[in-house]
């Protein structure tokens, strides 16, 4: 799944534009976490129509840049939050860090890890039992 790191002005009331944006234009978040640089925000976001929305946010001067992760669906796992870390770690797969989103009612948590191992690491979580989310 593509991520899109956008970086935004730390300044009140941009964050609610750029969501703005995306609803007018029909794309829908399916994830979205916040984190403060120095200088800016880093929105870190899963949508539903990636190709569409760097077009568009290139077009308005975004700054942005994407990255490959894993979602995994977390419905029927009541200890995804143990069971997903400890299946990598126990091969040796680091996670670069993940979150948990909810979309639809489906629960999800977003992994991140070297792009050398993603597909390694998605075969091994999906041979588990999880179920990866393609989009």
């Amino acid at each position: 799944m593509i991520q899109l790191s956008v970086f935004l002005e730390d300044r009140p009331g941009e964050l609610s534009k750029f969501i703005k944006l995306l609803m007018d234009n029909k794309i829908f978040i399916r994830a979205l976490t916040v984190a403060k640089t120095s200088d800016y925000g880093l929105i870190l976001v899963l949508v539903d129509k990636p190709e569409e929305c760097i077009i568009l946010l290139e077009q308005k001067d975004f700054l942005i840049s994407t990255t490959q992760v894993i979602a995994v669906r977390l419905n029927d796992h009541p200890n995804a939050l143990y069971e997903i870390p400890k299946t990598l770690g126990d091969n040796d797969i680091n996670i670069d860090y993940f979150y948990s989103t909810l979309v639809k009612d489906e629960p999800m948590l977003i992994l991140r890890v070297e792009d050398t191992i993603l597909e390694e690491a998605a075969n091994l979580l999906h041979k588990t039992g999880f179920t990866i989310v393609e989009r």
